[in-house]
């Protein structure tokens, strides 16, 4: 990967890493074009594996490795590829990595998607998965097999907000030499830079804070390069490729991470800690709580916190639907990560397809809400919160 910029400090990677000043552009310009032409440097390139050579759009383009180059450059990893949803990131790295026999350990309590490949597909080819709890290494390493191959956690999880000790699972991998994954996309590089902390790689889903404006759906997986390169070749394979136009609105996204994220997370912490005495609400989830059993974990990984909160509404899942429904500046819709705030209830969204008792042992209870604070004015955002919970109250 390029290294121009990668002594600088983060703002400056962020605006200026992976762009390609191609023709004296200020920006990466888009590169609408599905093949590109044969040269001797290009036929060089595929010779040597075509990762890093604009050949086929298919494969890699212009765009696709400037934004796969900076986020490299922000999470300090060797290597990177950008994929055409989170999802196509994730199961494209874990197809690479396991083959029929092999063995992987990961929690229950992550994003419903990639839970579903993890329990659905991955045991029809002969790949064996083991759910233990991501707030508790001891779990992790309780389950570890002759055949375990994979140690996958999220950094912030999906949709309880549990902060996992990053520090303890990348030791416990290297101790029985597993391949550590874990996905940021909670944390963000902003916020948290898990190969600092002896992580293989990090996967992110660039449809949230790295594009930041709801507009896009893109994936990312940055890392070690050997494992990136074996990554790259099932990608070849698989199809998941991303587009010139998705990726340069992705990167365009990402010149203002640094700028979003102190306001996403700023107001998230404000937001958690007024839910917290509301007479309507039972428990609130957010690193930054003194309350929170995270708290100190969450010092040491993410101490910047996470633009993400959850809690539950007294009065169940009745009760938590009408308070979305009165609310006004806050939009009911899955995903998050986007410089509006967005609200939705996991069990009929982004976890309806995880069994009930799965979601319950996990913490997704009757009344659970997950909300992705934006970048909206704080006590505009709170009126309206206490508007809704009021009328769940009295409806």
């Amino acid at each position: 990967m390029n290294e121009k910029h990668s002594d600088k400090e983060f703002e400056t990677r962020a605006v200026w890493s992976g762009t390609q000043n191609i023709e004296g552009a200020a920006v990466t310009p888009i590169f609408n074009t599905a093949t590109y032409q044969l040269t001797d440097e290009r036929y060089a390139g595929w010779a040597d594996g075509a990762q890093h050579t604009a050949l086929y759009s298919r494969l890699s383009s212009i765009n696709s490795e400037g934004v796969a180059k900076k986020l490299a450059q922000l999470e300090g990893a060797e290597d990177g590829e950008a994929f055409a949803s989170g999802m196509a990131a994730i199961s494209t790295t874990l197809m690479s990595l396991l083959s029929n026999g092999d063995h992987m350990i990961a929690s229950a309590d992550c994003y419903g998607g990639a839970y579903g490949l993890m329990v659905e597909d991955l045991p029809r080819f002969g790949i064996e998965v083991t759910m233990a709890d991501m707030r508790d290494p001891a779990s992790y390493e309780a389950a570890i097999q002759e055949n375990t191959k994979i140690l996958y956690v999220e950094t912030i999880t999906n949709p309880v907000i549990k902060v996992c000790d990053l520090e303890a699972m990348a030791a416990l991998a290297k101790k029985n030499n597993l391949i550590a994954i874990v996905d940021n996309t909670f944390a963000t590089p902003w916020g948290c830079n898990p190969v600092d902390l002896g992580f293989d790689l990090i996967i992110h889903s660039g449809t949230k804070y790295l594009g930041g404006h709801s507009d896009l759906i893109a994936g990312l997986v940055v890392g070690r390069k050997d494992l990136v390169a074996e990554i790259f070749s099932k990608k070849v394979h698989f199809g998941g490729a991303a587009d010139p136009h998705m990726c340069y609105m992705l990167e365009r996204g990402m010149r203002t991470l640094h700028a979003r994220m102190p306001i996403h997370t700023a107001n998230a912490a404000e937001i958690a800690r007024r839910l917290e005495t509301h007479e309507m609400i039972e428990q609130v989830n957010h690193p930054s709580l003194a309350s929170s059993p995270d708290y100190k974990v969450a010092q040491r990984i993410a101490p910047r916190g996470t633009g993400m909160l959850s809690f539950v509404v007294k009065g169940g899942d009745g009760a938590a639907l009408k308070f979305m429904q009165n609310l006004d500046i806050i939009f009911e819709a899955t995903s998050l990560g986007g410089v509006e705030s967005l609200v939705e209830c996991p069990f009929n969204s982004s976890h309806m397809f995880v069994p009930e008792d799965v979601r319950i042992e996990a913490g997704i209870v009757p009344g659970f809400v997950r909300m992705s604070i934006g970048i909206e004015n704080v006590e505009d955002l709170w009126n309206d919160i206490d508007k809704a919970l009021t009328a769940a109250k009295t409806d």
